[in-house]
């Protein structure tokens, strides 16, 4: 399934903008569970034992509902063609700056200092903490918190988006981007 930014009947149809954008984050919200319970059944198959078992699978639930939350806000601000492209260039990042492939000590000063903004460097440390930690830190917290912010102001983002599209423009009706 491909997260649409947000469904156009219900933004078009006048109901409330909250429930406008869990129309459309709900089903994605669905399969990120999904993939997230298995995420962590396929850990438990290869013989990793988290020592906090229950609070890494709510962890990866959490996870999940961010990053798909993320993907729906820059989808609904910068359109569904724009919005993959820019949400495939953040992913790579992400990837590079979080610190879950190689240190980041060990890569470019800019890198580094997208370290500390990055989502995914809190997602690391938070599945570190609950994976390994024999007695979890502030660290896990702080990556809680980080995660539910960013949860929050994405869909409030997609909200503000929503309102927006309430209103038919040039640019809407003829878009510059075609694919």
């Amino acid at each position: 399934m491909i997260l649409t930014p947000l469904r156009s009947r219900p933004v078009e149809a006048g109901v409330g903008l909250a429930r406008a954008v869990f129309t459309s984050y709900w089903p994605a919200l669905v399969i990120g569970f999904i993939q997230a319970s298995i995420l962590y059944g396929v850990v438990l198959v290869i013989g990793l034992r988290p020592t906090h078992p229950v609070g890494m699978w709510l962890f990866a639930v959490l996870v999940s509902a961010t990053f798909i939350a993320m993907i729906q806000a820059i989808n609904a601000i910068f359109g569904e063609t724009v919005g993959r492209v820019v949400t495939l260039a953040f992913l790579m990042l992400q990837l590079v700056s979080s610190g879950g492939i190689y240190p980041v000590q060990t890569t470019a000063g800019p890198i580094q200092a997208l370290h500390i903004f990055d989502p995914m460097t809190y997602t690391v440390n938070g599945y570190r903490q609950l994976s390994v930690a024999v007695s979890v830190d502030s660290r896990l917290w702080v990556a809680i918190d980080v995660l539910v912010g960013i949860l929050l102001v994405s869909l409030a983002a997609s909200t503000l988006s929503a309102w927006r599209n309430r209103v038919y423009t040039m640019d809407r009706l003829y878009s510059m981007v075609v694919v």
